[in-house]
């Protein structure tokens, strides 16, 4: 169940980072009227000027950072407390 968790965590994570980068990458192609910001499915916002954009971006991009760092918590403290051995405590 653990593993399953830090899949989900990961995956959610790499969609929030190829969320900032499409967002970082699209400033420059914006025309004056701005854009739709949605995140699977869902939209954040109808109308984000471009001088917004990089707000966006970089919460999408540290958002990523979260649910990664969450993840790699519970692998290690799972690997930690394998390599444990109670016999020698």
């Amino acid at each position: 169940m653990k593993w399953l968790l830090v899949l989900l965590l990961t995956t959610v994570s790499v969609l929030f980072l190829f969320k900032g980068i499409e967002l970082w990458s699209v400033i420059n192609h914006v025309d004056g009227d701005g854009i739709s910001v949605s995140f699977l499915g869902m939209d954040i916002n109808d109308h984000v000027l471009n001088e917004s954009i990089s707000g966006y971006a970089i919460g999408f991009t540290v958002a990523s950072l979260i649910p990664f760092l969450v993840a790699a918590n519970i692998a290690l403290r799972a690997k930690i407390k394998k390599n444990i051995d109670p016999k020698n405590v």
